[in-house]
């Protein structure tokens, strides 16, 4: 009796097992560290070879993810993560569902942190976790704030006034220092974004000036004869990122014969990481009639299929 349990509880894992090996799932970030409150974008990797299609999203609690300090404990969920889309990831392809963790979970101390995904397959009767990812929360410095205050309804300037917060951080990463932009309220209650503008020269001081509608102009070096100048809104997104170099003269921030902010001197140097992208540069100017300007790539997929049929794994 006891040898047939024993063959039957073999038998069970290895079909448990077999199942598993079917789908292959892994968690993935874009980077590894961050500052507090900062944009915190999982992407769950399903690849599918199970032979038959397989649906995901149906409830609530299909995805799932647990977050562990260095200290053994866990962070608490506050609310519901943004799981609940319903798709569908056909034999040999791959999805990617991509979730924002922050503020769900309040990752805000300094220090490392182990997230691992847990994955309900309904279709094949299983539950399966990724291997666990290190992600590090740095510490900063404030080195420059400014206060502004912001028309609420554009159609009624004797309208209310509400107050936003840039600040600007020093982080040291890696032997690199770091500089990040927050926009917050008046309080710093509410965080409306925060970003890395990139690595900053350890002797640079950055340029900053706030423009005519309230956008925030950043001009940091962050090579020898380089620079990277950015331009944030005040509600927390990019507008503008570019590169500019040295020729015969330095690139500094100033304003333009209509009273806008623009880089004087140097030269610009298209890039792979400009905000807008090379070819849409002529789309960004700072408007003279309103104080924001949408650059259309502010909203990301939360979701991509691709064939994996022929894809070495």
């Amino acid at each position: 009796m006891l040898n047939r349990t024993v063959l039957f509880f073999s038998l069970g894992l290895v079909g448990v097992l077999g199942l598993q090996a079917q789908v292959d799932i892994s968690l993935q970030f874009k980077k590894e560290f961050y500052l507090a409150h900062e944009s915190l974008l999982a992407e769950v990797v399903i690849i599918n070879f199970s032979g038959k299609t397989l649906t995901f999203g149906q409830d609530r609690h299909w995805l799932q993810f647990i977050v562990e300090p260095r200290n053994g404990s866990f962070i608490e969920r506050n609310g519901d993560l943004d799981t609940m889309e319903v798709f569908q990831i056909p034999n040999a392809s791959k999805g990617i569902r991509r979730v924002h963790l922050v503020p769900t979970y309040k990752i805000e101390m300094p220090g490392s942190y182990k997230i691992t995904a847990f994955v309900n397959v309904p279709e094949l009767g299983m539950q399966k976790a990724t291997p666990p990812v290190e992600i590090v929360v740095l510490s900063s410095t404030v080195v420059w704030k400014r206060e502004i205050g912001l028309v609420r309804d554009e159609q009624d300037p004797a309208g209310g006034i509400d107050v936003r917060r840039y600040s600007l951080m020093r982080a040291v990463n890696r032997n690199k220092i770091d500089l990040y932009v927050k926009v917050t309220d008046k309080f710093e209650g509410e965080v409306f974004g925060i970003y890395s503008l990139g690595n900053i020269v350890s002797f640079g001081e950055p340029e900053k000036q706030v423009g005519r509608h309230s956008n925030l102009h950043v001009l940091m070096q962050n090579g020898a004869r380089s620079f990277r100048y950015s331009i944030v809104k005040p509600d927390g997104k990019i507008l503008l990122r570019q590169r500019w170099d040295y020729s015969n003269t330095r690139p500094r921030l100033g304003m333009d014969s209509d009273g806008l902010m623009e880089v004087k001197g140097g030269v610009r140097k298209p890039s792979f990481d400009d905000i807008p992208s090379p070819s849409q540069i002529n789309k960004v100017r700072e408007p003279r009639n309103k104080s924001t300007l949408s650059t259309g790539n502010e909203q990301e997929s939360t979701l991509r299929q691709v064939d994996v049929a022929d894809e070495d794994q």
